[in-house]
């Protein structure tokens, strides 16, 4: 692990000369080195070959290779483009292409902004600064970077594209998602990878795993659509793919509620990352069985009920 004014002093060189850099430039500089860190076949990337083995398990181990070099290099234009974003013009951020966008056009109707669930794929702030110029106030969650001057940093670059960020350990962030969900404003969640090792139990490609509780739980006290989305970049274009909100039992105890609809969201994601498996931007530890069980206080219990 890198020190944190490494960190510190990487990322503002990024935003300082990367954003500056003529674009078929940059985009090269960064597909070179995604294709360099692929090479090295470090922790990252036998982690990601494993997770796509479970995406993609009928492939060759040189088809998971090359998924995987496809992979890293996807990633690595999702932070060309996370330092070139702030200079983007607005017809360039309206322009990612949305499949089924009334889906959300429809959530809105009434002033109930829907709650956005997505996984790690694609590139967010594209999206999140998307959702913001069309549709209005957009509030996130993330997490807490160190050292606290480059969380800083990321706050002032998302809230210059219209994004509202809350740390993901503050201990009012849900209250605060409540009440904005609540206000009109769209809450969009990253919901694929459980950070709190207390998330809901469910089966994802097959084997057992956890994702967060916090969507569900949002849309189902506010009312509101718990919509998933997924996003892939095709031919150098931003893409989104809208799905219908997934039902939310109202009326019963409100834990097998999220825990059903959590559930119905890891299918989603299934079938939109089997769709674009390059796209998933995860290269840490997802699944139980790859889960360290001196860490994970979950490990071997993965069936019972969530305390949501």
């Amino acid at each position: 692990m890198m020190p944190d004014w490494v960190s510190y002093i990487g990322f503002s060189v990024g935003w300082s000369v990367v954003r500056h850099m003529k674009e078929d430039r940059a985009y090269k500089i960064f597909d070179r080195g995604g294709e360099r860190s692929w090479r090295k076949r470090g922790k990252g990337v036998i982690q990601y070959e494993k997770n796509l083995r479970r995406v993609v398990p009928s492939a060759t181990p040189d088809e998971l290779k090359e998924l995987s070099n496809a992979g890293f290099r996807k990633y690595a234009r999702y932070w060309c483009e996370a330092f070139r974003i702030p200079d983007w013009p607005q017809e360039r951020i309206l322009g990612l292409h949305v499949e089924d966008v009334e889906i959300l056009e429809k959530s809105y109707q009434g002033g109930r902004a829907p709650v956005v669930v997505t996984p790690h794929a694609g590139n967010y702030d594209a999206a999140g600064a998307y959702f913001a110029a069309r549709f209005g106030a957009f509030a996130t969650v993330a997490e807490r970077l160190r050292p606290e001057k480059l969380f800083q940093k990321f706050l002032e670059y998302r809230k210059a594209l219209g994004m509202e960020i809350l740390a993901q350990n503050d201990p009012y962030v849900f209250s605060t998602l409540e009440e904005r969900v609540r206000s009109g404003n769209t809450v969009a969640l990253v919901g694929d990878r459980d950070l709190s090792r207390h998330g809901v139990p469910v089966t994802f490609f097959g084997e057992p795993t956890r994702m967060p509780a916090g969507a569900a739980l949002l849309a189902r006290r506010s009312g509101h659509d718990l919509v998933p989305t997924m996003l892939w970049v095709a031919d150098g274009v931003n893409c989104a793919k809208v799905f219908p909100p997934v039902a939310i039992d109202a009326d019963g105890e409100e834990a097998p509620a999220v825990a059903a609809a959590i559930q119905g969201v890891a299918d989603v994601f299934a079938g939109a990352i089997a769709e674009h498996p390059t796209d998933w931007h995860m290269l840490q530890p997802l699944w139980v069985a790859d889960l360290d069980p001196r860490r994970d206080p979950m490990h071997g219990r993965v069936g019972e009920a969530p305390n949501a």
